[in-house]
């Protein structure tokens, strides 16, 4: 467990560094352009936490691509992820095909009009889904999951990174701090209403409850295949869709079935847990009699 409690240390770390950052980091970006200062606290957060995190792979030999997960040769590395695009798509198709028969998704006239309409929203949503699926796979099921391995933590490599996943997806409170009001110790205001969200946990559940079932395939997916390419893949493929149905259909808060999302992006939420339970299930029970591969960047 150290090496995770160093992980979790290192993140928090990485946020009060952005916080006193961000101050003179907006001074300096606005010699080029203008932008919110909350956007400028998340750029930098990415910075550091990105300097973070290959300090703290190097601190436990770790910095290296076996660790991160890209094991394979690169032809079957490309091949693996680029199946597990293909199937991500398909699984998401049933969540999609439900909610608009639901009338909790409505295609947008426009698009129903002109579907040629669609082709920059899919350009866009495939852009999307493999920039998150890098970023995301190579933190949460490469470098996190691997550390979990090196502390002989099985269960807890599967389960802790997964909640770790799903809780920064509702970082960020709705703080916009007003440009003239902006001073040395904005970026310290930013990060005490970071957390905000959490405030009111139930109201979150269905989606986080989503996100943390969706962080425990792809980590036993990580864990059965040795390398996080299905993980990227499966990953783009459901960010894609996700992107495409966001900004392709409205969503009617006032329809009967409109509890089977939840309020994080208005797509995932029970519906979407039920779903990714029945793969999980269905996973575990197929790959139970596989070896596991002896991979994950650490002597097992």
């Amino acid at each position: 467990m150290r090496s995770f409690y160093r992980l979790v240390a290192m993140m928090a770390a990485s946020l009060v560094a952005t916080a006193a950052l961000t101050y003179p980091g907006w001074l300096v970006v606005g010699l080029v352009t203008t932008q919110p200062f909350h956007r400028v606290f998340e750029r930098i957060a990415m910075v550091v936490a990105l300097f973070g995190l290959i300090w703290l792979l190097r601190h436990e030999k770790l910095g290296n691509r076996e660790a991160l997960g890209y094991t394979l040769p690169r032809p079957a590395f490309i091949k693996q992820l680029s199946i597990a695009f293909v199937t991500g798509l398909v699984l998401m198709l049933p969540l999609v095909l439900i909610l608009v028969g639901l009338g909790v998704r409505q295609v947008k006239p426009e698009l129903a009009l002109h579907p040629l309409l669609l082709a920059p929203e899919l350009l866009q949503g495939i852009a999307t889904g493999f920039a998150v699926g890098c970023i995301e796979e190579s933190f949460f099921r490469g470098a996190m999951q691997t550390v979990m391995t090196k502390d002989r933590a099985p269960v807890l490599a599967i389960l802790l990174p997964s909640l770790v996943y799903a809780s920064v997806h509702f970082l960020g409170g709705e703080l916009r701090v007003p440009p003239d009001q902006i001073h040395w110790a904005s970026g310290f205001t930013v990060l005490a209403h970071l957390f905000e969200r959490f405030a009111a946990p139930l109201v979150l559940l269905d989606s986080y409850v989503a996100l943390f079932s969706v962080g425990i395939l792809l980590a036993l997916v990580r864990r059965h295949t040795g390398s996080i390419a299905a993980c990227i893949g499966l990953h783009a493929g459901w960010v894609c869709v996700i992107t495409m149905v966001r900004s392709t259909t409205l969503h009617d808060p006032n329809a009967q079935w409109a509890w089977v999302v939840g309020p994080y992006d208005a797509v995932i939420g029970w519906g979407a847990f039920s779903l990714i339970a029945l793969l999980i299930a269905g996973f575990v029970t197929i790959t139970m009699r596989v070896p596991t591969p002896r991979c994950l960047g650490v002597s097992q």
